[in-house]
């Protein structure tokens, strides 16, 4: 079975998150937002790094040895 669509799939759902994001983080609606700036940025910075590394290294193992 080819995985490939799924893969570019999931790519462009990462990357369109990762946009949304930086687009809500510059623009932000909440009048409040920049004093929980910090705790938020920190908070998804970990998010991402936490499901996104991984994701990549599992990806180019699946690739090199799959």
């Amino acid at each position: 079975m080819n995985m490939m669509p799924y893969l570019i799939i999931a790519g462009i759902i990462c990357i369109a998150a990762l946009i949304g994001t930086i687009m809500v983080g510059i623009n932000p609606r909440d009048d409040e937002y920049e004093k929980k700036t910090k705790k938020h940025f920190t908070n998804m910075s970990i998010i991402y790094f936490v499901t996104f590394v991984p994701a990549l290294i599992l990806t180019i193992v699946y690739f090199i040895y799959g």
